[in-house]
C-alpha cells in the first residue's frame, strides 16, 4: 500500500509542477490577456478534477480495505455463532439423553414419580373439590 500512495503522491507533485509551467508558459505567451486568463482558467479546472480524482481515489482505497476488514470479522463472527450453535443442539440432546436414561433408571428402581405426576398430585391434594 505504501507504494500506491507514493505512486499517487509522486503523481499528484508532476501534474502540479505541469499546471505551474502551463501557466507560465500561458502568461508569458504573446497571446491577448483574455485568451490566456481563460486558458489558465480551464487549465485550473481541469488540474482540480484531476487532483480531486486522485483524492476521491485514495479515499475510496482506504474505504475498501475498511470494509473488507469489516466483511472478514462478520464472517468469522458467524462462523463462530455457526460452531455455538452446533455446540449448543449437542449438548441439549446429550442432556435429553441424560434425562430420559434418569427417569428410565427410577423406573426400574421403583423411586420417585416423574415431575409431571408430582405436580398433578399435589395439585389433586390441595384441591377442596377432590373427593379422594
Amino acid at each position: 500500500m505504501r507504494k500506491f500512495r507514493k505512486t499517487i503522491f509522486f503523481i499528484t507533485i508532476g501534474m502540479t509542477v505541469v499546471i505551474l509551467a502551463g501557466m507560465l508558459s500561458l502568461i508569458l505567451s504573446p497571446r491577448t490577456v483574455a485568451d490566456s486568463v481563460s486558458d489558465i482558467i480551464f487549465l485550473i479546472v481541469s488540474g482540480a478534477s484531476i487532483a480531486i480524482a486522485l483524492y476521491s481515489q485514495l479515499e475510496a482505497d482506504k474505504e475498501s480495505r475498511r470494509v473488507a476488514k469489516m466483511v472478514k470479522e462478520l464472517a468469522e463472527m458467524r462462523k463462530n455463532v455457526d460452531n455455538d450453535m452446533a455446540i449448543d443442539k449437542n449438548v441439549r440432546y446429550k442432556l435429553d439423553k441424560i434425562i430420559a436414561l434418569d427417569e428410565q433408571i427410577y423406573k426400574k428402581v421403583g423411586g420417585r414419580k416423574k415431575t409431571s405426576n408430582l405436580v398433578k398430585d399435589a395439585k389433586n391434594q390441595t384441591d377442596p373439590n377432590n373427593k379422594n
